[in-house]
Parts: C-alpha cells; sequence; structure tokens
C-alpha cells in the first residue's frame, strides 16, 4: 500500500460508470425483496477510487435500508451539473430528528443501538479526499454527494 504524506492511503484513481458503482454496492449490501432500490439510469462517468466510493455508496444504501427498517423504497437519481457529478441518496423514511442532524457526520456520533458511529465521518473523509462534499436532508431523507467527475 501507499501512503500519502497526510498519513490518508492513496487514492487508487480509475474512471468508471457512476451506475457499475451503485449496482455494485447493490449487490454488496444483500438488500431483502421488501427494500425497493431504484436506480436512475446514466451514462456519465467519474474518475475516483471504485473500492472507496463503492463502499460509500454501500453505507448510505445500508443505512437508509435501516431507516425504512428493511421496507420501503430507495431512490437514486444521478444529476450533471457540468464538472461535478451529484448523486442523491433519498429513502421512504421518517427523516433524520433536526436534533441530530447537525451531528451525523460527527465521529462516534450513531442513534443505532449497535454501531461505532463512524460510517458517515469515514464517508466524508472519503468523498473530501476526492475533492467531494456530502450534505444531508429531510422531506425526505436524502444524502447529496458531489463529486467532481475528473478529479
Amino acid at each position: 500500500m501507499s501512503w500519502s504524506t497526510d498519513g490518508l492511503l492513496r487514492l487508487n484513481l480509475q474512471t468508471c460508470k457512476i451506475t457499475q458503482l451503485i449496482t455494485q454496492a447493490v449487490l454488496e449490501g444483500n438488500f431483502g425483496s421488501n427494500v425497493k432500490i431504484n436506480i436512475e439510469d446514466s451514462e456519465m462517468k467519474i474518475n475516483v477510487d471504485m473500492r472507496k466510493i463503492e463502499a460509500v455508496f454501500t453505507n448510505l444504501l445500508v443505512n437508509a435500508a435501516q431507516s425504512i427498517e428493511n421496507v420501503g423504497t430507495i431512490n437514486v437519481r444521478i444529476m450533471d451539473n457540468g464538472a461535478n457529478a451529484i448523486i442523491a441518496f433519498e429513502d421512504s423514511g421518517p427523516g433524520i430528528p433536526q436534533d441530530v442532524m447537525p451531528k451525523i457526520f460527527d465521529p462516534l456520533f450513531t442513534t443505532k443501538q449497535t454501531g461505532t458511529g463512524l460510517g458517515l465521518s469515514i464517508c466524508k473523509k472519503i468523498i473530501e479526499q476526492h475533492g467531494g462534499s456530502i450534505a444531508a436532508k429531510n422531506n425526505p431523507t436524502t444524502f447529496i454527494i458531489r463529486l467532481p467527475k475528473n478529479f
């Protein structure tokens, strides 16, 4: 493994279709038949560390499935805003409580009985390592990722 000077693993960048990464994340997540995942069709490609971004997508999908208690719908939308790809993960769950929203990307913060509270903070670090950003909003609960297409 090669390390960068700031201690983070270097990115192994490859160009790939966003839908390919999301489809692989769906397979990794092993969702039950009561979770319907709709992935918007897109030919858009991004230059990313496929393994890391797939892990981010898997984490967001698993969190969404848990929030809907494994019964409901998750919609994944892919948008192009020029230099960036916007990927939105939207679920039919009850939403994130307003008092929790500001803390969801903090390391060690969790609302779950089991879990480390590292998932979303690591996702945020990976996205930022790619020069992107991640945000969350309610009504419906949506995690929005912005990634530069040619990092």
